[in-house]
């Protein structure tokens, strides 16, 4: 059984795989042994499409060294009964801090401060900032980073409502967060973050016809993936006076363009960085080593993308 890893790992990867002893069951390049192929790893640059599946004709398993699925063609793996898993726990931690930073950044206007100090006006065209106990914040998808971000606003004092249907009426009460609908969560938030995959069911989540739902500007974020946000809604709600300020940190196209709107202070932008701290990368570089070993040497499947409650659609 061959194991072919098409992107590039984190060095502590392929640390590991050398120190067991396992070096000699991977390849890093599509070859002519393609057949003996049944283990790929990939990352955020492969998309797995049919045309990719044909390439494999042994194909078991495909691990996605991330928390994201949006690359891999799910129905034509279900159809071949191949099991895609991923890394659901390595980028938590520095998810929830990316988005943290994010909220602090926004309600504290701190762009615009800064151009303060520097033009000379000071505070003579500044607002008074708000803090976190004036927020009304809605998680859509309230797994392990929504979760989290929601506890961590609590406690600091933020009303907190999430949105998520795949949650049972026990894990909404041993989360603590109260459950919404998105359409009533919109009309009752001023921020709203995104922290759900990219599905059919989420694409443009965030259209024109929210905008028309929004009762007050709303703070807006997305850290998840770009496609569940409307880019003409970004646009247009910004002409129409819809938000207090955006934060992104993903994109529908990567790397993305910027547009008109980028250049606004109260717009933050940053190039999905969601999982980019030292630690993660060691996180996601133990954890593909965990599933592969798991299926590898004991036929075991963990982390299943098929487990996770989305449609497939």
């Amino acid at each position: 059984m061959r194991t072919l890893v098409l992107e590039e790992m984190p060095p502590l990867f392929w640390e590991t795989i050398e120190k067991n002893g396992w070096k000699n069951y991977f390849e890093k390049e599509i070859s002519v042994n393609n057949s003996e192929v049944e283990i790929v790893i990939i990352r955020t640059k492969t998309v797995f499409d049919k045309n990719l599946f044909n390439q494999f004709p042994r194909l078991k398993l495909i691990i996605r060294a991330g928390s994201g699925f949006d690359n891999i063609d799910l129905r034509e793996a279900k159809n071949r009964h191949i099991e895609v898993c991923n890394t659901p726990v390595a980028n938590v931690d520095a998810a929830v801090e990316h988005t943290l930073a994010f909220i602090f950044s926004l309600i504290k206007n701190l762009p615009a401060d800064k151009n303060s100090v520097l033009n000379g006006t000071w505070k003579n065209n500044l607002t008074p900032n708000l803090e976190i106990s004036d927020l009304k914040i809605l998680i859509v998808g309230v797994g392990r980073i929504g979760t989290k971000v929601g506890k961590i606003m609590q406690y600091l004092g933020a009303e907190v409502r999430g949105v998520d249907p795949y949650l049972s009426e026990n894990e909404w009460k041993e989360k603590k967060i109260k459950s919404t609908t998105f359409k009533n969560g919109i009309r009752w938030c001023n921020l709203l973050t995104f922290h759900c995959p990219l599905t059919a069911e989420t694409k443009d989540y965030f259209s024109l016809s929210t905008l028309n739902i929004l009762r007050q500007p709303i703070y807006l974020l997305n850290v998840a993936r770009g496609g569940i946000i409307s880019e003409k809604a970004i646009e247009v709600g910004i002409f129409n006076k819809k938000f207090l300020g955006i934060a992104l940190d993903v994109f529908q196209n990567e790397p993305w363009k910027p547009t008109e709107f980028a250049f606004r202070d109260n717009i933050l932008l940053s190039p999905h960085l969601g999982a980019f701290t030292k630690k993660a990368k060691e996180r996601i570089a133990l954890e593909t080593i965990k599933v592969w070993r798991n299926y590898f040497f004991y036929r075991r499947i963990i982390s299943s993308v098929f487990d996770v409650s989305y449609k497939i659609i």
